[in-house]
């Protein structure tokens, strides 16, 4: 309790004091008597100052006070010819990472909370570092994390501390969402991005084969969607597919994807955390116009080796993981492997589905991770994160048959490798106990090759032989990147964080294609590699790009959040410079009972480009840089949005409106494969056409986030468009993946502890594409030709039926001793729907013509067997 004496004296007056072996407080009491005037005071501000002798001659009273009061964190003011001492305003800086007490690993967007300080809180970073400034004082802390127990701790901060948290994993913890905003200082509410995808969840998600996928979970959420069965990549809201930045480890993917789309390079087993941004991300990120798909992977554990392989029917993988030096270094080694094939010669005969005509059909996948792990101090700390994968198609047919003149002999063979590799090198430091920095060296490549050869030969009665095609066709697109950044991280409070940042990126291109015809004189076979290295290589490409960034997040206010920030950059190539400006905001109101509302604004732009054709089903796409002939891509973006969430269920609303400038695409054609000679890649960019695009649309999503049952309930209304001068008369159509309607369901019932079922129902419009309007038959004057020609209507003038299936899985988890066993059984497309994958114009059904529909995916089983020790 606060002590008072009353008196009356002269505090201007010079004073004698002494007292040997005092405490504060009693030296106090003791100088108030003997002067006559008042001293306010509370005994616990000197509750941890050790005795001490005093003995001051002719000096100041008010000096006496601070003499007397040194040791402690006090200040004194005068009030009615009193002196009041009251406690300083000290603030202390709380840090620290927060891990898995089992493994060592890094959590990522813990939550941290105050809870005797109502609305103070924070949570972990992108790796596991947390920063708190406080005001001196005893505190309760509780953290917590979805699939942790949650931990509270009491500490007395009397000075800047580091404080490591370890939480205990708990599998059979439900997700328990907690409902008032404030009390979580800067971490965001219902509905706000960035979505984080539970990579538990991911794995009870049915798929095909039984192979858990990190993409198909993303397409999943409102506002994303993709081709038929994943194929085409992700669209979110209405952009192309390379506007999407994919990040692996901090480092950009450009392929993201194995098989056309049915699978993702992103190991489900090597996965830490993934967090998805629909085109509203923050100023730290750059280099892509609509979306932020942020992977990091596993730390590896530093405490004992482990091991884990599972086995699906499409692919298997294994991993490994383990201490270097226990608690200081670790490793973790991932490989995945498809068995493919089989599924494809299986397929490949049955009715009106895609398949491949050939004689030797062969297709594979390869994923590999490694990530290495050293803790130098609770300072700095360094990573080394390696992945290499890519994909191999092969396949060659001959077939003969006979034609009005004689015997015909064709044969075909095509050649596709595509796969990334990247690396990544990084430094986290802390310069302060509230200044936390990371700097990086990375390096990415993607390269695409892919080798068409025909021959077609006509056997005449009389013995002759005729060569009537001899061609050969290689098609090229490799980018390689090397690059460095920092980062800053500034926790200013608990209500206030500033980011800033620079990065500089080397970027090398090799687009290309050319077409040789043998049967021009002097080209032959032999010569073909010959050829292709002069002119691939007359298409090298170099440009730079250096970008810089400053974001805040601010809450000033109880329920009231801002995220601002500006991100610039400066592109260079073919002596072009271009520079960019661009603001991102978004303001968010967390209202009581579980509301909140937000709006936003976002400007982003694009230097780099997949350019691709609407002409064909299956485009081979080109990445290419922005020129004098082509300028980047911008995306201007407002959205907003409001939304409600208690302990057990959420429901949000969002609406967006987002206008393309300058969006490419490719004028495809086939005269590559019919002039004569060899024809290179070169003057790409004058068959480049660029136009604008506009979407619009409105996202619901209602979430049952606790119990038993859980599950999830996505649905889009949306509209996409394209323009372009140069394509269906500049009239405006429709973009080819143009969903009206997109809605998924998928829900999850746990029945015990290590048994659940999960279910998936997807419905979507059907995709827009260009079919034929008028068929003629041609000949030639001397009718050695005869051919059938189409004329295509407006593009994308007509709509695939709706695509829609249901899927269905039960999972069960249990242990045996140490071994943990993961098993998965079930079907996807349960009820066998033949989804259009694309339309066949037949050119053999007479002179009307006849579409045929083809299909990915019939039904398919679901099984997958793992094991962890």
């Amino acid at each position: 309790m606060p002590l008072m004496l009353h008196a009356q004296g002269d505090l201007n007056k010079k004073s004698n004091f002494s007292c040997v072996n005092c405490k504060p407080a009693s030296a106090l009491v003791q100088l108030a008597r003997q002067e006559g005037i008042n001293i306010v005071f509370s005994e616990r501000f000197f509750a941890k100052c050790p005795p001490s002798d005093y003995l001051l001659v002719e000096m100041p009273f008010l000096e006496v006070i601070s003499k007397i009061t040194e040791c402690a964190n006090v200040d004194y003011k005068i009030l009615d010819n009193q002196v009041i001492l009251f406690k300083r305003n000290t603030k202390f800086n709380l840090n620290g990472y927060i891990s898995d007490v089992a493994t060592g690993e890094r959590i990522l967007g813990a939550s941290l909370r105050i809870i005797s300080e109502k609305g103070i809180g924070t949570t972990s970073n992108e790796f596991g570092f947390y920063s708190l400034l406080l005001l001196e004082g005893t505190y309760t802390l509780q953290v917590s994390f979805v699939g942790y127990k949650p931990d509270t701790l009491k500490i007395d901060l009397n000075s800047d501390r580091t404080l490591r948290i370890r939480l205990n994993p708990n599998t059979e913890l439900k997700e328990v969402v907690i409902s008032d905003a404030a009390s979580r200082g800067l971490k965001r509410a219902v509905g706000e991005s960035p979505k984080d995808l539970s990579i538990k969840e991911l794995r009870n998600m049915p798929a095909p084969g039984g192979e858990p996928d990190l993409l198909r979970y993303a397409a999943m959420q409102a506002g994303v969607q993709t081709g038929v069965d994943g194929l085409g990549g992700l669209t979110v809201r209405g952009g192309n597919a390379d506007q999407n930045l994919f990040l692996l480890d901090d480092v950009p993917v450009y392929s993201p994807s194995h098989a056309l789309g049915l699978f993702s390079v992103f190991n489900p087993a090597t996965i830490s955390s993934a967090k998805l941004w629909k085109g509203d991300f923050p100023a730290r990120y750059g280099g892509r116009a609509s979306s932020v798909l942020d992977v990091r992977t596993r730390d590896g554990n530093f405490k004992e080796p482990h091991a884990e392989a599972s086995a699906g029917l499409f692919a298997a993988s294994a991993i490994i993981e383990g201490p270097i030096k226990k608690e200081r270094s670790s490793f973790l080694v991932g490989y995945r492997n498809t068995y493919f094939d089989p599924w494809v010669k299986f397929l490949n005969n049955r009715k009106n589905l895609l398949n491949f005509t050939g004689d030797q059909i062969s297709y594979r996948f390869y994923d590999t991770n490694v990530k290495l792990n050293y803790i130098f101090s609770d300072k700095d700390r360094l990573y080394l994160s390696v992945y290499s994968g890519g994909d191999n198609f092969n396949n060659s047919y001959a077939q003969r048959y006979d034609s009005p003149f004689g015997l015909l002999t064709e044969t075909s063979s095509i050649k596709s490798e595509w796969g990334n590799n990247i690396a990544a090198l990084r430094w986290n430091h802390l310069l302060r106990q509230n200044l936390f920095t990371n700097t990086t060296l990375r390096f990415s490549k993607f390269n695409y090759t892919s080798r068409l050869k025909f021959n077609s030969s006509e056997l005449f009665p009389d013995g002759k032989e005729q060569v009537n095609s001899d061609f050969a066709q290689l098609y090229q697109t490799i980018i390689q990147d090397w690059s460095g950044k920092t980062d800053f991280t500034f926790f200013i409070s608990d209500r206030l964080t500033a980011r800033w940042g620079a990065a500089h990126t080397q970027h090398n291109f090799q687009p290309g294609t050319f077409s040789a015809n043998f049967l021009q004189p002097g080209l032959l076979a032999t010569s073909l590699d010959s050829l292709q290295s002069v002119l691939l290589n007359n298409e090298r490409i170099t440009a730079t790009e250096t970008e810089g960034y400053v974001e805040v997040e601010w809450a000033p206010i109880r329920n009231w959040r801002i995220e601002s920030g500006v991100h610039a950059s400066v592109f260079q190539s073919k002596n072009i410079n271009y520079q960019y400006i661009l603001p991102r905001f978004r303001l968010q109101r967390s209202g009581k009972k579980g509301w909140s509302q937000w709006v936003g604004y976002h400007k982003t732009a694009q230097y780099l480009h997949q350019v691709g054709s609407y002409n064909v089903s299956l485009p081979f796409e080109l990445w290419v840089p922005s020129t004098q002939k082509v300028a980047p891509e911008e995306i201007i973006q407002v959205s907003a949005g409001f939304g409600w969430q208690n302990q057990h269920y959420s429901w949000q609303i969002k609406g967006y409106d987002k206008n393309f400038l300058r969006v490419l695409t490719f004028i495809s054609t086939n005269d590559a494969l019919s002039l004569g000679g060899a024809e290179d890649a070169t003057g790409w960019e004058d068959r480049i056409s660029s136009g604008v695009g506009h979407s619009k649309g409105l996202e619901f999503v209602f979430e049952k986030i606790s119990g038993r049952s859980t599950g999830q309930m996505a649905y889009t209304l949306s509209k996409t468009t394209r323009q372009f001068d140069d394509i269906n008369s500049g009239r405006v159509f429709p973009f080819r993946f143009d969903r009206r309607h997109d809605f998924k369901i998928s829900l999850k019932q746990e029945f015990t502890k290590w048994f659940n079922v999960s279910a998936l129902w997807a419905y979507a419009s059907g995709n827009p594409i260009t079919l034929a309007g008028v068929k003629y038959r041609h000949e030639s004057v001397e009718g050695s030709t005869k051919r059938e020609v189409f004329l295509y209507t407006e593009v994308n003038g007509y709509r695939l039926p709706a695509y829609h299936r249901l899927d269905l899985v039960a999972n069960f988890n249990f242990k045996t001793g140490r071994i943990r066993h993961d098993f998965q059984i079930g079907g996807y497309n349960l009820y066998n729907r033949a989804n259009p994958f694309f339309l066949f114009v037949d050119a053999s059904s007479g002179i009307k013509g006849k579409a045929i529909q083809y299909t990915l995916f019939p039904i398919l089983p679901s099984l997958r067997y793992g094991i962890k020790f």
